[in-house]
């Protein structure tokens, strides 16, 4: 498992979103200096165009491993309602894969649609899902034609159009597994009340990314996530440990809003937790099944 930066330290931007070009590249270079080898890309729709080209080679000079994360918030009504929002979705995310191959990334991660609206009917939901579905498939044949895979991450619960853990799951079964995968959201699914073990053993061999961020079962998700290690309540040892189960062996990527100590502490207590799991699995004569975290 390797240990990825993603949420830039407090204070990094001067102004809202989008950012300049320039940022993006003087991001990564703050990541390598934090002690980061892997770099997320993204939010895509956050920062103004971006020259591939001019982007891998800031990567290659510091020796950084990539992937895209094309993010964003598409209004699912709307969606159905206006070929419009499914236009700007498939824009994106298109643009995503082709960022990706420009870059020699070998992932692109996105967000399923939101309802702004509460109480909509089932009719409605049930075509934004279909539309949703047609569009994945389109883009996930052309990410597989470029030897790319896609990651759906796992907002499974209102308002996103999806109820719950085995209706995402079911979503994904639509697709093989060498067309679509799951990037699991630590932080939100802990805070929503999912139990993180069950959502681990149902992904399995789709998961293809891990976001990781400490969080509180406070409703308040803004208050709740994104929070430094150790500022909430989430057993990131058991959460390694479980990862481990399944081999797992892909990217645990840092989404933490906290300052620059924060985030290198963070870095370091996940690689140490990794460390653990590694040394322990590889010990033999453990029959007191003794966990060193």
């Amino acid at each position: 498992m390797l240990v990825a930066f993603h949420s830039p330290p407090n204070g990094f931007f001067k102004s809202n979103p989008p950012y300049t070009f320039e940022m993006l590249l003087k991001l990564v270079e703050k990541a390598a200096v934090l002690g980061f080898e892997c770099f997320q890309i993204g939010p895509t729709s956050s920062f103004d165009v971006i020259d591939g080209d001019q982007l891998r080679t800031v990567l290659e000079k510091c020796a950084m491993k990539s992937n895209v994360h094309v993010g964003g918030l598409y209004d699912a009504e709307k969606f159905v309602t206006s070929n419009l929002e499914r236009i700007r979705f498939q824009k994106d995310l298109h643009l995503g894969i082709e960022l990706s191959r420009e870059v020699s990334s070998p992932l692109v991660s996105f967000h399923p649609p939101f309802f702004r609206s509460a109480n909509l009917d089932g009719t409605l939901s049930s075509r934004a899902r279909m539309r949703f579905q047609e569009l994945v498939k389109e883009e996930a044949d052309f990410a597989h034609e470029n030897g790319i895979k896609l990651a759906l991450e796992s907002f499974c619960y209102p308002p996103f159009i999806f109820n719950g853990l085995k209706d995402l799951i079911l979503f994904l079964s639509n697709f093989p597994l060498t067309r679509l995968g799951a990037l699991l959201e630590v932080g939100h699914l802990f805070q929503a009340g999912f139990n993180l073990d069950e959502a681990i053993q149902a992904f399995n061999q789709r998961l293809l990314d891990v976001h990781v961020h400490d969080a509180t079962r406070e409703k308040d998700f803004r208050k709740a996530t994104h929070l430094p290690m150790g500022k909430g309540t989430i057993d990131f040892c058991n959460l390694i440990r479980t990862l481990s189960k399944i081999k797992y062996d892909g990217w645990l990527t840092l989404e933490v809003k906290g300052t620059e100590e924060e985030i290198i502490q963070s870095r370091e207590q996940l690689e140490d937790l990794v460390m653990q799991q590694h040394q322990q699995s590889n010990r033999t004569g453990n029959e007191s099944g003794h966990h060193t975290c």
